[in-house]
């Protein structure tokens, strides 16, 4: 059962949160968000940003909303603000990885192969650990071929999880709630097994991890999409979709100082 988040009570160490969907409305961040994030920065409540989208867009995403960390490619690739610059951390050994992407682009051409207009997502060219199928941002597919591709993926030996635009796909080592409990440890000096300090904001399945290990976890409205397949549901709702109801959290943080 969840709860209206207005509801949300105690001080908000950090705020971390889903960027497609949640941050963004329309697939832009809103000047209204924009606003609030400044707000949440200056009344010394972080921001991290947490997404299946590529490491490539992880420094810019820290520099355009000021992050204190964003976690990309679903936890495989993590920059961390420390003093002046990024460090960036990886789900896997490096050493790992051109075998881990060979045998990714390989089981990718598998996946795709019975369902017309799956296809690599354009992003993928920008990945380090994962890789990405796109079902719903350039191309057009049902949730039930969504599913399929996902299923052969996770038949191959990788992880697989459906977000609102693409399934993602990688090495089973890692998802967005162990690259959180890491940017709990290394940016915040907390413990990684307590995070009920913490508020976490998402709307898709590949949040599932997130809305189980947070304590006080928040899915905007349209989460509702998915709710029905959400392994682990969020503890409190939000009354708008996407960023409006980033926003009623956001605005929820700053009177609980």
């Amino acid at each position: 059962m969840t709860t209206p988040i207005m509801e949300l009570t105690g001080r908000v160490r950090a705020l971390f949160t889903d960027l497609d969907g949640t941050l963004t409305s329309d697939g832009r961040v809103e000047a209204k968000t924009s606003a609030l994030l400044e707000k949440l920065e200056a009344a010394g409540i972080p921001i991290v940003v947490v997404t299946g989208r590529p490491a490539g867009w992880g420094q810019a995403i820290a520099t355009l909303v000021g992050a204190a960390a964003v976690v990309t490619e679903n936890g495989g690739v993590t920059f961390i603000r420390e003093g002046g610059r990024l460090e960036k951390l990886y789900g896997v050994p490096a050493a790992t990885l051109p075998e881990w992407r060979r045998r990714m682009h390989a089981s990718a051409v598998d996946a795709t192969a019975d369902v017309p207009g799956a296809r690599l997502s354009s992003d993928s060219r920008y990945r380090e650990v994962d890789l990405a199928i796109d079902w719903n941002e350039e191309a057009d597919l049902t949730v039930e071929d969504a599913e399929r591709v996902g299923s052969r993926l996770r038949e191959a030996g990788f992880a697989a999880v459906r977000s609102s635009v693409h399934v993602n796909f990688g090495p089973p080592e890692f998802d967005k709630l162990s690259a959180c409990k890491t940017v709990v440890r290394r940016a915040f000096g907390g413990d990684p097994a307590d995070l009920s300090p913490y508020v976490f904001v998402g709307d898709a399945l590949n949040d599932a991890s997130m809305f189980e290990g947070f304590p006080r976890s928040v899915g905007v409205k349209n989460v509702a999409r998915w709710w029905d397949d959400l392994a682990a549901k969020p503890k409190f709702l939000t009354t708008f979709e996407e960023g409006a109801g980033f926003r009623e959290v956001a605005e929820r943080a700053l009177t609980l100082g």
